[in-house]
């Protein structure tokens, strides 16, 4: 079973799967809850059923009046034991309060934990599947002898300049991802390109006019502002 569990880690290579994982971990602890109640009823209501003075054989005792609302619980108990329940008038009582109280009300009350659980955790979990995703590649590339990660690094080719566009020639360092050209259609071009040399000891010149429009957008957040803090002001001088 414990090599069973280590095929967990695989499910890093699905950030879905993963975070999915991560929250089955998670709410544990409320199925935890559910069962501490479930023992902590199952012993008071066995103890109490065997206090009684009744001819049940399946209620001689607390262990086996435990073993029986266990069951109970379960839904392991032999029906044609409850026949002789309906014989004992106290012993069915006590037994239809377990039945209301633990499958009726703690088992609907489990699911709604659960639920209300599940929807808080899953949005974060998937932050923390890309975190387990990369321990898993640290602690895996400390295994990983130098010569083996040499080659690899070699066939990602990052010295080479990345291409935007086709004779577009960028910077080099990166791994290129095609796409659909229809797929993010943009009508501002995102780089902004200095003609002249590259060398760090030249640099590019400041552009007169390059930022008018992130200007423009400034100084309409700054009026903006103005008029709602004086829209502020005069509300509040009118109410005095």
């Amino acid at each position: 079973l414990l090599y069973w569990a280590l095929l967990i880690d695989l499910t890093i290579f699905s950030m879905r799967i993963s975070a999915y994982t991560l929250v089955c971990g998670r709410v544990l602890s409320e199925l935890g809850l559910f069962l501490g109640a479930m023992a902590f009823l199952v012993i008071a209501f066995s103890s109490s059923i065997s206090a009684l003075n009744h001819k049940s054989k399946d209620f001689l005792g607390i262990p086996k009046g435990a073993l029986s609302l266990l069951e109970i619980a379960l839904g392991m108990f032999p029906t044609e034991h409850f026949e002789q329940i309906q014989k004992e008038v106290a012993v069915l009582i006590g037994v239809s309060l377990f039945i209301i109280i633990v499958i009726i009300f703690l088992l609907n009350l489990l699911v709604a934990q659960l639920n209300g659980a599940y929807q808080a955790i899953y949005d974060d979990m998937v932050g923390y599947a890309r975190l387990n995703r990369g321990n898993l590649i640290v602690s895996t590339i400390s295994a990983v002898s130098a010569k083996r990660w040499g080659r690899f690094l070699a066939t990602l080719k990052l010295d080479e300049r990345l291409e935007f566009n086709e004779g577009d020639i960028g910077l080099a360092g990166g791994i290129q991802v095609l796409e659909p050209s229809n797929a993010n259609p943009t009508t501002v071009d995102a780089i902004r390109r200095f003609g002249g040399s590259t060398s760090p000891r030249m640099p590019w010149p400041e552009e007169e006019g390059g930022y008018d429009e992130d200007d423009k957008f400034e100084r309409l957040e700054k009026v903006i502002l103005r008029a709602t803090k004086k829209m502020g002001g005069d509300g509040s001088k009118k109410k005095g």
